[in-house]
């Protein structure tokens, strides 16, 4: 449990509770190579850590917010030059305007990020202060739900977002996207409808801008209450700079759904859009003890579109936990989840101004024995520049093959242990250029008090390529202790 103090407000004749928990960590690293330099140039370094933040709570009867925030400063007894303070957030509000008909979501969020794949990325925070950059993002939707009776029902959305970059060179923009749909209501008992369209313009900040919009009907049929048939026809209106001869088009989809249990989802689709055939797979399962998934996905995409904090993990947890992306956040601190994923990479992706296609593939296993917890992830992504930016060879095509796997063991009531690894490779297409990742990380954890808490844990990264200038090794020990208030 969190600690923290309660405040009560009056909010519209009702009272109104805000929980918050500010919180302190600190601690102490010793790694052997600071830099992530090539062999033969490895410094080693003490660092001492401070990570002072908060969790602040509002749950509501119509408004519900969510703010939490960390800075993180990490100071260098040898390279000084590696100093650095970072700053996370993670902000949301949710208000219903006008009940069950007008609503306004606004977010706000921090964070940290590799600039080039090709420079030394890490796990932990391990990356080098040279290749690493900050961005923020901000955005506020207004949203209007209402149904014609049991004949249908409308749902309107417009956002506005705006992401900023600090202490980078890369081009700040901003997003207007508005979105429309028609769906079927109770009154149509087998078949079901749906009538969408969408508006989406991205503009950066030095002028490349790209515009997409598309128009579709839907029309299925669920056959008994376990299998449906649907397909989608359209028209796509994009602007955007590609080498293709034709960006946009009419198009179609064919797909079936089969849900044989509450617990058990599985859809596929098949299509054709301007770029080619397009296919799609979902496909989960929960039981007492598991949980499965598969996906794949493939479409035209900006970096830009990985917004708003999504770490790969945390959309791998939220799988794993059958959650979305927000109820992942409203069950974790963002302290906590640096503790389950201090295994990760920063990112994997750095956030490159351009369009992609984008094809991407995972599949997850998770089992919980009550006091162990297992879980493997394996993925695959391949990205395909729509126009080549020539500012560096991952900003363009690159295919990631990866698989990362976890364990964590209750030892007793108040201390765990985790052990996670995980291998990757990139490999950047149109060079000669192939990096192959390995990391390994154990720790335990141990609850002193319901608001004390620490970490002991040891990690081992290594970094092998055919260009032996970005090789690298690193051992690493950090002890953390956080207090809450």
């Amino acid at each position: 449990m969190l600690g923290g103090c309660t405040l009560a407000l009056p909010a519209s004749g009702l009272a109104t509770e805000w929980d918050f928990t500010p919180r302190v960590t600190v601690g102490v690293e010793a790694t052997d190579n600071v830099r992530l330099a090539p062999r033969g140039q490895e410094d080693a370094d003490l660092i001492g850590h401070a990570r002072p933040g908060f969790t602040l709570r509002r749950d509501g009867a119509r408004n519900d917010t969510r703010v939490d925030y960390q800075l993180n400063h990490r100071t260098h007894l040898s390279e000084s030059s590696e100093d650095r303070t970072t700053h996370m957030l993670r902000a949301r509000n949710q208000t219903e305007v006008i009940e069950d008909t007008l609503f306004v979501d606004v977010t706000a969020s921090r964070r940290e990020q590799a600039t080039s794949l090709l420079d030394p990325v890490g796990i932990g925070g391990s990356t080098p202060r040279s290749n690493i950059e900050e961005t923020s993002y901000y955005s506020v939707s207004p949203n209007l739900q209402n149904e014609f009776g049991g004949f249908a029902r409308q749902d309107i959305r417009y956002t506005y977002d705006e992401r900023h970059y600090h202490r980078s060179n890369r081009a700040s923009s901003t997003g207007n996207r508005a979105e429309y749909t028609l769906d079927s209501g109770p009154m149509f008992d087998r078949v079901f409808w749906q009538l969408a369209g969408f508006y989406d313009r991205l503009k950066y900040e030095d002028g490349l801008e790209g515009e997409f919009s598309e128009i579709s009907a839907t029309l299925g049929y669920n056959i008994g209450r376990t299998l449906r048939v649907f397909g989608v026809v359209g028209e796509e209106f994009n602007d955007y700079e590609t080498l293709r001869d034709e960006n946009d088009g009419s198009f179609w989809e064919v797909g079936v759904g089969w849900t044989p249990t509450p617990v058990t989802s599985v859809e596929a689709r098949y299509g054709e859009r301007f770029f080619g055939k397009t296919r799609a797979l979902s496909a989960t399962h929960r039981s007492r003890r598991a949980s499965y998934g598969v996906s794949y996905s493939e479409g035209i995409t900006s970096t830009r579109d990985r917004r708003d904090f999504q770490f790969f993990d945390v959309s791998q947890l939220a799988e794993l936990e059958g959650m979305t992306i927000e109820e992942v956040f409203d069950q974790y601190t963002f302290e906590e989840l640096q503790l389950l994923f201090a295994s990760a990479l920063v990112t994997q992706e750095a956030l490159i101004e351009g369009f992609y296609l984008t094809r991407s593939a995972r599949a997850n296993w998770r089992y919980d024995t009550g006091l162990s917890v297992f879980g493997v992830t394996a993925y695959q992504t391949r990205r395909e520049a729509e126009f080549q930016i020539g500012e560096g060879l991952f900003e363009d095509d690159n295919r990631r093959t990866g698989v990362i796997a976890f364990w964590e063991l209750t030892l007793g009531p108040r201390t765990t242990t985790e052990l996670s690894s995980g291998v990757s490779r990139t490999e950047f297409l149109g060079s000669d250029r192939e990096d192959d990742f390995f990391y390994f990380r154990a720790s335990l954890n141990r609850q002193f008090a319901p608001d004390l808490r620490g970490s002991l844990s040891y990690r081992y990264q290594q970094r092998d390529s055919n260009s032996q200038l970005n090789e690298y090794r690193e051992n690493s020990i950090l002890a953390l202790i956080t207090k809450e208030f």
